[in-house]
């Protein structure tokens, strides 16, 4: 956290993208909100910059492929080098990432603003995180606000920021190192002045209790907060909710919410009540962005693995840790639902990745989003270009392949270190996969009827698998056997169906279309 046989004469191989050059389009923002602008006085004097300021002039088309980089703050990852710098070199470091970011053709800045429980931007909701200043709550050298920064040098980069929010995280500690004393916080972190929020874990953190209806409403204030204080053109959340369970001497450690379930479980089943206070939590966030802005997007970046397929649940050929049933993380719903504007999977694994293959999870997540209107960002492992052998090569293919699915919108790079020290040549790489701007389009409503290849009614086979190839009309969802299908953006698509011995019915259904098959699958 694959497309193999050959397509039928008329299918197109490429086109399903256009390029910028082709296409005479309005100047507008990729995934926009509004931009600050650095403010002149009437004798050229800097004024400092309004983040709420707009300015839609230069920005990016809103349908241009996303070129983003996470930039993690939490343990001075990417940003700040270290704690406790002064001002100047608080924006010196931004300046370096955002003209690193415009040289690779990137247009994106996931720039993580609450790591944990704190703040790298200016609130009265969660003290100065200690990534910045060295003391949580201690304000940084002068007061700099690398939020308001960041957004001001962005835009004349046309470069789209984004708030990466940890939400239920409140401290960072580790098994070997804990951090889980309330009293070590600063006095006006909210996990200290409600003690009744928090929860250990054996992993060391602290973290607010999902369970809790408050502090679901005060993660929520706390999204609110940022778009109405400052013009980003997104808030997205990574896969951290009920923490990643850990072993300890009894087995799985437990993660002791039992207080919140017996006062609100309401007789569901903890699983249950916990992915519905998940979901709930999306939700309230979601509102809370478009309240205050519509245009401004929401989005989440799940751990790349759903549910592993049992049969009956939908779910990917993977057999990993599963979101739905450890992170009690329910994308699937979120996207049904209508309550986040993009999902950026984590697919941190190569093609050959036995238990989570990329080209599996790219499928699964692009035939999942089909019909909902949730477009599909992917977040790739740049860092593991450090640790996989041989990597050339593999995030042109991950993104290239990407490319030609229904849902897909952009990619997001993880390990921005990686990238700034080229290690395996991937900053070449990234540079080149971006030389050329993309500008997708919504697809559209061709009337073309479902077409097969590949599969006879009443044919009879030795084969294991059937390969079966096809088009359908793109805006038109394609099942098979009662489970999405993943389609390019032409429509087309192709499938490797396991056959049991005897015959099979196969059951595809696109709009008002069925088309049902029998095939045998003989002794051989």
């Amino acid at each position: 956290m694959l497309f193999s046989h050959s397509a039928p004469p008329d299918r197109p191989r490429t086109g399903i993208f256009i390029r910028a050059a082709a296409l005479i389009l309005p100047l507008l923002m990729l995934f926009s909100c509004s931009g600050g602008r650095e403010m002149r006085t009437e004798n050229g004097g800097v004024l400092a910059p309004d983040p709420l300021q707009k300015n839609t002039v230069g920005l990016l088309n809103p349908d241009a492929e996303v070129r983003g980089v996470w930039i993690a703050t939490v343990g001075n990852i990417n940003y700040p080098s270290k704690k406790g710098l002064d001002a100047t070199s608080l924006a010196g470091e931004l300046d370096a990432i955002l003209e690193n970011c415009a040289e690779l053709g990137l247009n994106a800045v996931f720039f993580q603003v609450r790591p944990t429980a704190d703040a790298l931007y200016k609130s009265e909701l969660f003290p100065v995180s200690e990534y910045l200043s060295g003391t949580q709550g201690k304000a940084a050298d002068g007061g700099f606000d690398p939020l308001a920064y960041l957004i001001d040098k962005a835009k004349d980069l046309k470069i789209n920021v984004h708030a990466w929010v940890n939400p239920l995280r409140v401290t960072y500690g580790s098994a070997k190192y804990p951090k889980t004393d309330l009293s070590a916080l600063a006095m006006s972190n909210p996990a200290r002045k409600n003690p009744d929020w928090v929860i250990p874990y054996a992993d060391g953190k602290l973290y607010f209790d999902a369970g809790n209806p408050d502090v679901r409403e005060y993660i929520a204030a706390g999204v609110k907060e940022i778009v109405e204080n400052y013009a980003v053109d997104g808030v997205v959340f990574d896969d951290y909710f009920y923490p990643y369970p850990v072993k300890d001497d009894f087995g799985t450690a437990v993660f002791d919410d039992s207080a919140s379930f017996a006062k609100y479980g309401g007789g569901q089943s903890l699983d249950d009540w916990r992915r519905s206070n998940i979901n709930d939590l999306i939700k309230s966030c979601y509102e809370a962005v478009k309240d205050v802005r519509s245009e401004c997007l929401f989005g989440v970046s799940p751990f790349g693995i759903w549910q592993n397929a049992s049969g009956e649940n939908g779910g990917s050929a993977t057999h990993g840790l599963e979101a739905y049933k450890t992170l009690y993380c329910d994308a699937l719903e979120w996207a049904k639902g209508g309550y986040v504007d993009y999902i950026a999977p984590q697919l941190y694994w190569r093609y050959d990745t036995d238990a989570a293959p990329y080209g599996e999870l790219l499928r699964f997540w692009n035939a999942s989003l089909d019909g909902t209107g949730v477009k599909l960002l992917i977040s790739h492992a740049a860092y593991m270009y450090e640790t996989w052998e041989s990597p050339e090569g593999e995030l042109t293919r991950q993104i290239s392949d990407a490319r030609e699915a229904l849902c897909y919108r952009g990619s997001i790079l993880y390990g921005y270190a990686a990238i700034e020290r080229d290690t395996a040549g991937i900053r070449r790489e990234t540079g080149e996969l971006f030389a050329e701007e993309i500008i997708y389009s919504d697809v559209w409503e061709t009337g073309e009827k479902l077409s097969l290849y590949g599969i006879t009614d009443m044919s009879e086979t030795y084969e294991a698998t059937l390969a079966v190839n096809g088009k359908t009309d793109p805006t038109l969802t394609l099942y098979f056997d009662g489970k999405k299908v993943s389609r390019a953006k032409d429509g087309s698509f192709e499938l490797d169906i396991p056959l049991s011995y005897g015959e099979n019915e196969l059951v595809f259904i696109c709009g008002d279309e069925k088309k049902v098959f029998t095939v045998t699958r003989n002794q051989s």
